[in-house]
């Protein structure tokens, strides 16, 4: 009896205990101003905590056990806030980086709640503004396959469903040079790319070559000395317009100039083969690259000053399955999935060097 009575007394104990030392979470509270956003916990006691803050997450853990008095919601820009009763913590998962987060205690005293509140910045980014050219169009075909499909229709189907895969993700916003089948010249595909504020320009096309076993993807930066003869070959067909840029040096001497296109030209190829780099990267796991797959060449499409540019050949539709594969939906799905991957990785990479 005696052991019954203690064991119903200790039980008693450690529940009262907990009770007592338990924190109740009440309520979360959302606010903000132009300037910046808050949240605000509600709570029973006055408590201390610690808090770790990454990138786009926040972790607060309570010396005190925890209670949640009724679910939550999120505001926004939560992905997720989650409470854990075991570890008596409570973890906020953000949509997008956060900036200058303050975490702070506000005591009880005479107020009904004590308050844990954060205070940060959510800043919008710029969406990235990338152009598509859909190569050719119009009264020029483009290249003629072996299975008689037309590299002016490959390119524009490829390009719709490029924008469309872009679409899903609000980083970015996509301009084509053409949505339906028109002419444009070199010239007014370079100028909607500057009109526009373009951060990339990408200029799909279909490959063909006199060896017909010659198949693969390729990819082409700028260059005044072509890469082989092919190449040289290849930007021969394509170009038919100058060079332009659309950098004002109007007020500038003729030295400073030539000193600031070159510093631009350049420090604009090194971006434009940084994307080609990511973009192999993304597609040789999935897809057939030429042993070569970057290379040069003086494309006319590609001579904009100051965004990087790259031409991608998507296959050769001189070659048999190169030419049916440039026509499947599952080849076209799989490139333009593979683009929008190495797309977002390039700019991740731009915004973590500079």
């Amino acid at each position: 009896m005696k052991l019954i009575i203690k064991t119903i007394i200790y039980f008693l104990f450690l529940f009262y205990s907990s009770e007592l030392f338990s924190l109740e979470i009440n309520n979360v509270r959302y606010g903000s101003n132009a300037e910046a956003k808050r949240i605000v916990f509600d709570i029973s006691e006055d408590v201390t905590f610690k808090n770790k803050v990454s990138q786009n997450k926040i972790e607060i853990k309570f010396d005190k056990n925890l209670t949640l008095k009724k679910p939550f919601t999120k505001n926004e820009d939560l992905n997720e806030i989650n409470f854990d009763t075991t570890n008596n913590s409570i973890t906020l998962i953000f949509n997008r980086n956060i900036h200058s987060p303050n975490i702070y205690f506000l005591r009880k005293k005479n107020n009904k709640f004590a308050r844990v509140v954060i205070d940060y910045k959510n800043k919008q980014k710029k969406r990235k503004i990338v152009v598509v050219d859909p190569g050719h169009g119009g009264r020029d075909s483009g290249a003629v396959g072996v299975t008689k499909k037309l590299e002016k229709n490959i390119t524009l189907k490829v390009a719709l469903l490029l924008k469309k895969e872009f679409s899903k993700y609000e980083e970015f916003h996509v301009i084509l040079t053409r949505e339906k089948d028109v002419y444009l010249k070199l010239r007014e595909r370079t100028e909607i790319a500057k009109n526009s504020n373009a951060d990339i320009f990408i200029s799909l096309h279909a490959d063909f070559n006199k060896n017909r076993r010659t198949r693969g993807i390729s990819l082409y930066t700028l260059s005044e000395k072509a890469s082989d003869k092919e190449a040289e070959a290849l930007a021969r067909r394509e170009n038919r317009s100058d060079f332009l840029g659309k950098v004002d040096l109007s007020s500038e001497s003729s030295e400073v100039t030539n000193i600031l296109i070159d510093l631009t030209k350049r420090e604009t190829l090194n971006q434009s083969s940084h994307l080609v780099n990511f973009l192999i990267k993304d597609i040789k796991n999935e897809m057939n690259l030429l042993k070569r797959a970057h290379r040069f060449a003086g494309f006319t499409v590609l001579k904009s000053l100051d965004i990087p540019s790259v031409l991608i050949e998507m296959g050769y539709l001189s070659n048999k399955e190169d030419s049916k594969l440039l026509v499947s939906n599952n080849y076209q799905k799989k490139i333009t999935s593979n683009i929008v991957k190495a797309v977002k990785n390039y700019f991740d990479w731009i915004e973590k060097n500079n």
